[in-house]
């Protein structure tokens, strides 16, 4: 029948919509700062295609994007299974994890001094065979690339991420893989790119001793990034480990670096061996009974109040402006929303006022109330910004990236209400 939409059709439109969406967000992702140091050892593999066959570009970053939808695509069957499992589900939960942030710690360090060239990493015969002839690097190392930049895109929290992931992960596993599909070749777009118009590679310049300074410098933002995730650590497990595992690093490179000069004598393989286990044992040892406990633990500045989702409906009634900011020490999309919107000074006077309450809950460790609250608006990760008043009882959701006019503006409508006027200067035009 003509003009009729069915229900099937319309959630079919809303899923490709979705889909669209979440492609774009995976294309964001690349954008983040997360991601940027992958990218930037893809940079440097760029200039080394200068020399190689039309064809080797093409497998080596069809390989890196074959990593990043494979590895999006396991994400998605694990949420998806947990999801089934009646576990709370969330976009970046892993980070919550000390495991997860130590190996993550020693991968980054890892490609480091490859970079560096205090190791060089060789990956088996029969895997770098599996690389194009003329390629100095296989399929497996490109394809592990992909897989990194994946781990680092998930703590930040892009526009339009957050819808798609939101969406996916209120619906069944058919969804869930697609949605996490979809990201995964926005995230490998720029690398389906370079392998569909292999010239690409061929305009950056030739090789030379200028290669050497990118090197360093790529292995500082590699460092950089370590940093950052041992911060991490120290605010989900506690500082004790994170200097601990500093100091396993520390220990773990001089190792590498006496196996690199003596490499090929027995007793250097032993050595090695035996600092790499100590290592392991000094590892357990350190996070041993530090799998994160559930609540908040950033302190509180004197402007916030700690997270309470039972106050919000009263304080409402009451006519006050109620708004809520949960974030995370490892997301960096929270980062850049404080230094550039919640730090601006109207942001700070306005949420000073005494007829407004600013609410912050921690997500960095794992938090049952904050991931069941997220869920009831659609949401499942950080940031999540939302604003109560007399005009928004029901709460008004504000996007992943803040400004200071998004905060102040959705304040000021939250308050407008009959009952609530905003006081007028001079009593004029009062009603």
């Amino acid at each position: 029948m003509r003009g009729v939409t069915t229900t099937s059709e319309t959630g079919g439109r809303d899923l490709l919509a979705i889909l669209a969406i979440a492609f774009l967000g995976g294309m964001v992702l690349n954008l983040m700062p997360c991601v940027l140091p992958v990218l930037s050892l893809k940079l440097l593999a760029l200039v080394r295609h200068d020399r190689r066959e039309r064809t080797a570009v093409r497998l080596g970053f069809v390989a890196s994007s074959a990593g990043i939808v494979a590895s999006f695509l396991v994400l998605g069957a694990v949420l998806a299974g947990l999801k089934a499992a009646g576990v709370s589900v969330g976009w970046g939960i892993q980070f919550q994890h000390p495991w997860f942030l130590v190996a993550m710690v020693f991968l980054v360090m890892l490609f480091a001094a490859n970079l560096w060239g205090i190791i060089e990493i060789r990956l088996p015969r029969w895997a770098a065979d599996l690389g194009a002839p003329s390629a100095t690097e296989g399929l497996p190392g490109n394809f592990a690339a992909g897989a990194l930049a994946t781990l680092l895109a998930t703590p930040c929290s892009a526009p339009f991420v957050g819808t798609a992931v939101g969406f996916a992960l209120a619906a069944g596993p058919a969804e869930i893989l697609s949605v996490f599909a979809a990201m995964g070749f926005g995230l490998a777009a720029p690398y389906l790119t370079v392998a569909a118009f292999p010239f690409l590679a061929r305009a950056l310049p030739r090789p030379g001793r200028w290669m050497g300074t990118v090197r360093l410098v790529l292995g500082l933002l590699l460092v950089g990034t370590a940093v950052w995730l041992l911060t991490v650590l120290a605010a989900v497990a506690d500082s004790a480990a994170a200097v601990g595992v500093a100091g396993l690093i520390v220990v773990a490179a001089v190792a590498l670096a006496f196996r690199q000069k003596a490499a090929g004598t027995p007793w250097a393989r032993a050595a090695f061996a035996s600092t790499a286990a100590a290592c392991v044992v000094a590892a357990l040892a350190i996070l041993g009974g530090q799998e994160p406990s559930a609540g908040a633990s950033r302190p509180q500045e004197a402007a916030w109040h700690r997270f309470a989702e039972d106050d919000i409906a009263g304080l409402v009634r009451s006519g006050m402006v109620v708004f809520v900011d949960l974030t995370a020490e490892w997301c960096v999309t929270c980062r850049v929303n404080e230094k550039i919107a919640l730090s601006a000074p109207e942001v700070r006077r306005i949420l000073a006022d005494d007829r407004v309450v600013a609410m912050r809950g921690d997500w960095t460790r794992p938090d049952e109330r904050i991931t069941a609250y997220m869920a009831r608006h659609g949401r499942y990760g950080v940031p999540f910004n939302a604003v109560y008043g007399p005009g928004r009882p029901d709460g008004a959701l504000l996007p992943e990236l803040l400004s200071s006019d998004i905060v102040t503006t959705a304040i000021d409508d939250a308050r407008r209400s009959v009952r609530f006027p905003l006081p007028e200067a001079d009593g004029k035009n009062a009603h």
